[in-house]
């Protein structure tokens, strides 16, 4: 991604660069983080509402991209909440902030108050593993299949599933009421700077007692999915528990879908043949610290690598993407492991013939030997028995 270029008029800013940018500070940012909107400075003693004509257009087109792209971080974000358009002026040091609603019209801004803290928050961590193995079907019977549009449905299917689990946090059911400052003087770890523990437990998909939940259809195809996502999101003690909860969800979907997102952009065509095995090994995910002073547990963003890539790759994309300088000490590696070889240098269409194909000529040599075998034992079976009746008889 080229860097945004230095312009003199708001209306200058390139909304392809700015969509892009979006795109990859949101697959950045944990699920308790999202982007906020757009935030612009000038050189200017005082700011006019002259530049929020501006940034409505700018503000427009820029949701309307995002929402007819096939990305997929906007569609696990894709309710309509307000976005905030901040201008700062860096000779007055004051700033002027909007909260912009789109619609098809054009949207439009309503007044919203902003102040900056004086002081570093403090931040609770909340980490779990979930381990994913689905299988989602392909209905579509066309000869080429839109592998974009599967993806979507796979991930629609997730975020309804997770919308229905359960998460306990610290192997105990919270409820979702229950404000995190409460739950911190409860379960107080900030002295060994520890993370709390969650763990998910997925809804039951087939109920024997409900014949409605049972269907049997035919496919054309299937995606799998399979592997460990491992999950880090930061609160505040003005959240609620729920809120933990929501974002845990939020963010195992938006991991999934940058990993997505990263095999789809590397496509030349999105249409795949429906008769070919397809098998990606996708990248891992690392996070890097972002230290803040004073706070009880600084809080970090992620990045995602493949096998053979420097974590320092994330240095460079902090850098470029959130304009963050950070140190290559700070990079998480180990929370997630890198799949065995094993798994992806025996599963291409040409081992699963050949396996198949062993399986079958296994079974043939099988099949003979057993009947070889029998064919021995009854033949000694016979003579025994005629042994046996000629002393038996004479």
């Amino acid at each position: 991604m080229e860097p945004l270029q230095s312009v003199n008029n708001i209306s200058d800013i390139s909304i392809q660069a700015l969509a892009t940018q979006w795109i990859s500070a949101s697959k950045m940012c944990p699920g308790s983080f999202s982007v906020q909107g757009v935030f612009v400075t000038s050189d200017k003693g005082v700011l006019d509402d002259k530049i929020f004509t501006a940034a409505n257009n700018i503000l427009h087109d820029l949701c309307n991209l995002l929402l007819q792209g096939n990305n997929f971080c906007t569609l696990i974000d894709k309710d309509n909440i307000p976005i905030i358009f901040l201008a700062y002026s860096i000779a007055s040091k004051k700033a002027m902030c909007r909260a912009y609603t789109h619609d098809v019209m054009g949207g439009s801004f309503a007044s919203m108050n902003c102040y900056f803290l004086d002081k570093p928050i403090d931040w609770y961590a909340f980490e779990c593993c979930y381990e994913l193995d689905d299988i989602f079907p392909i209905f579509d019977d066309t000869r080429k299949i839109n592998i974009e549009d599967q993806f979507q449905r796979a991930i629609s299917s997730m975020k309804q599933s997770l919308s229905k689990c359960e998460i306990f946090i610290e192997n105990a059911f919270v409820d979702d009421s229950l404000s995190l400052e409460e739950f911190v003087t409860i379960n107080r770890k900030n002295e060994a700077n520890e993370n709390y523990k969650a763990t998910l437990f997925l809804p039951v998909k087939c109920h024997q007692g409900s014949e409605n939940f049972i269907k049997v259809r035919k496919f054309k195809g299937t995606i799998r999915l399979t592997g460990v996502i491992s999950s880090r999101i930061w609160c505040t003690k003005t959240n609620v528990l729920g809120d933990v909860k929501r974002f845990l969800r939020n963010d195992i979907l938006r991991s999934l879908a940058a990993r997505i997102q990263v095999y789809c952009d590397g496509l030349t065509d999105p249409h795949v043949s429906n008769d070919v095995i397809f098998i990606s090994e996708p990248p891992r995910r690392i996070f890097f610290n972002i230290f803040v002073d004073g706070t009880i547990n600084a809080i970090q963003f992620s990045e995602y690598i493949f096998r053979g890539e420097a974590p320092t790759v994330a240095v460079a994309q902090a850098k470029q993407v959130l304009d963050l300088d950070v140190s290559s000490e700070n990079i998480v590696t180990d929370m997630e492991g890198l799949p065995d070889d094993e798994i992806f240098s025996d599963m291409s269409l040409s081992n699963l013939q050949k396996t198949s194909t062993q399986q079958i000529g296994n079974s043939t040599k099988y099949l003979t030997r057993s009947i070889y075998i029998l064919s021995i034992s009854l033949t000694l079976l016979i003579l025994l028995l005629s042994v046996w009746m000629h002393y038996f008889f004479h």
